[in-house]
Order: structure tokens, then sequence, then C-alpha cells
């Protein structure tokens, strides 16, 4: 990837700066109600991508705009998790993305601020990560310090008891957010193999981005999978708030917690108002085979209120006819 100086005058659609595929930094400079647009282009349909601006001088603003210059989407780091403008998604047929960089609160994208000073836009492109199923659950309570044996995408990191709440067990839990570098219901359901639709079927209202988890291991009918969570929130600090919530998928999926009507307590000590506090999911293997574990939590209705999820100790125990055992083992 290169680094890349804007150049001016950049401040329209029309008069948009062109940038190739391998452009992976551009180093701008806003003025008084400046606004500067690019074009990435040649880049691989349908794979994923992140763009996200940093500034120690502005407050910035990201929009995505189509070929027309219309507005598609719109990130004033508003988001309390969130500290950078980030917009997700995935590149379009013809292989190109028009960026605008603004100033604070120039949601219609005309200059209309009062930021001054320089920023740096960075950008990547991936495809849907893969995954590749293991004999049994591993790395269930993340203490390795990372997600080794999951496959990931969004919001996702690893806490310890630093955090102020979890984990269950051991010294690590995993941590999924819908502030910061997240995607929309569709691509999760993708990465999930859901159904399209499923997250806005579960009736919380219109699903707008997340994070998730997955895991693909093999099973024997009975086996027994059991994982903590507790799920975190910032809506139940609003006046009109939304209905985030947390899921599993599984063979089929399921909400397990929302945040308006799930019982919350407030939190003072983590970076969220309020959490259900630590719980325990089990679910018995039907049929002997493979599987795969999703998990992850939606933000429902806005972009600008985060919602958490912690995740620990999960555990497969398999239940033999002479004997009972963890992993793939069986003793009498």
């Amino acid at each position: 990837m290169t680094k890349v100086i804007e150049s001016e005058f950049n401040n329209s659609f029309d008069t948009r700066q062109f940038l190739s595929s391998d452009a992976g930094t551009v180093y701008g400079q806003l003025s008084y109600n400046d606004i500067d647009f690019f074009t990435i282009s040649g880049l691989n349909p349908g794979t994923l991508f992140t763009a996200e601006i940093t500034s120690e001088s502005v407050d910035p603003l990201l929009g995505l705009v189509d070929n027309s210059g219309n507005i598609l989407a719109i990130n004033d780091d508003q988001a309390d998790d969130s500290v950078l403008p980030v917009i997700t998604g995935i590149v379009p047929t013809d292989g190109s993305l028009n960026f605008a960089i603004t100033g604070l609160r120039d949601t219609k994208l005309i200059g209309d601020h009062f930021e001054f000073g320089s920023y740096t836009l960075s950008f990547d492109t991936f495809t849907l990560p893969k995954s590749y199923p293991h004999l049994t659950v591993i790395n269930g309570g993340f203490e390795n310090g990372d997600f080794t044996g999951w496959t990931t995408l969004g919001a996702t990191s690893i806490e310890t008891a630093t955090f102020n709440s979890g984990p269950s067990e051991g010294s690590s839990q995993a941590l999924l957010s819908t502030g910061g570098v997240t995607f929309s219901d569709a691509i999760i359901e993708t990465f999930l193999g859901l159904e399209t639709g499923s997250l806005d079927n579960f009736g919380n209202g219109d699903v707008t981005q997340g994070s998730a988890i997955r895991q693909i291991f093999t099973a024997n009918a009975g086996d027994i999978l059991t994982f903590d969570w507790s799920l975190l929130t910032n809506e139940s600090a609003q006046v009109f708030p939304n209905n985030d919530f947390f899921f599993v998928s599984i063979s089929s999926e399921s909400e397990l917690a929302d945040t308006k009507f799930s019982s919350l307590v407030t939190s003072s000590t983590t970076e969220f108002f309020a959490e259900t506090g630590l719980q325990t999911f089990s679910f018995t293997i039907p049929t002997t085979g493979t599987y795969t574990l999703g998990l992850g939590v939606a933000d429902v209705g806005d972009n600008t209120v985060d919602s958490g999820l912690l995740i620990d100790n999960v555990t497969l125990t398999s239940v033999c006819n002479y004997g009972v055992s963890t992993g793939s083992n069986c003793w009498c």
C-alpha cells in the first residue's frame, strides 16, 4: 500500500482527486469551509473495505458518496465508544469508492465547518475471513490472549480484569462492540452463514451494524456446549433507547438478551452505562456432526450509542455411554 499526499483543488465531487487501488494512506489538510473528495478505483468488487480518519488537530467527518455525489453514509465519530470516524462496507461492482473528508457536523458535505488542520485517511480492503473446523472447541477461555481458533469480524478485543467486569474464569475474555470498525447486518449474516434478513427478523428494529466471532468444531450427539456472557450497553442511559441485542447461532439463531427488556444493572466501573452481569448459556448437540458457533452483538436504529458483549469460558463437554469427557477423549 502506498502513501499519497492530497492535492488541491479537490473541494468538490467534480474536482475530486483520483487514487489507485494501492493508496493505503492519504495525508490531507482541511481549512475553514473546506472539503476534500477522493475516488479510489481499481478495487476488487465484493471485497470488504474499512476507511477511517485520524487527526490531532481536526475533529473530522467521513462521508461515502455514490458515483453521482449522493451521500451513502456519514460517520462523524459521535459513537460513544468510538474515537475515529470509520466507514466499512463492500466494494461495489464497478470497483470504485468515493470518500469525502470534512469537519465536525458538516453532515450535508457542503463544507459548513470551522475546522483547520491536518488529517490522515487510512484505507484497506480484505476478503470475508474463512474458518476451518477443529476437533473440539479451542481457546474457549481466550487465555492465549488472542482469538486463536476463532474468526472475527468487526470491533473485537481481548480484555482482562482491568475491564472491571469479568472474566468468569482465567485471566482473559472476549469483548465484541458495536462501536468502532463494525459491519452491516447483511455482512454479518453472510459471515455467520445466516439467511438474509435474519437479524432484522428478531423484531428489535432495523439492525445497522455490529460485530461477531465464530468457530467451527465437531461434536457428538449429546455433547453440551456452554459459555458465559454479559451484555453491556449505553442505550439504557438514553431517553428513547433502541433495542440493541446479543445473539447466538449454532443449529439456528437465537436472541439471548437485549437492551430494552433484559434485566440490567448500572455499571459505573466499565466504559458502558449498564450490563446484565455474567450469565451462562447451555446447548445440547442434537446430532453428531460439524457445527459453527456464532456470537454477535447488534446495533439497532442508530450507529451512535454503543453496546458490547463479553464472552468467556466456551466449553464443549462430551457425554459418553461409558463416562464423561471434555473435548474428544472419553474415560470411564
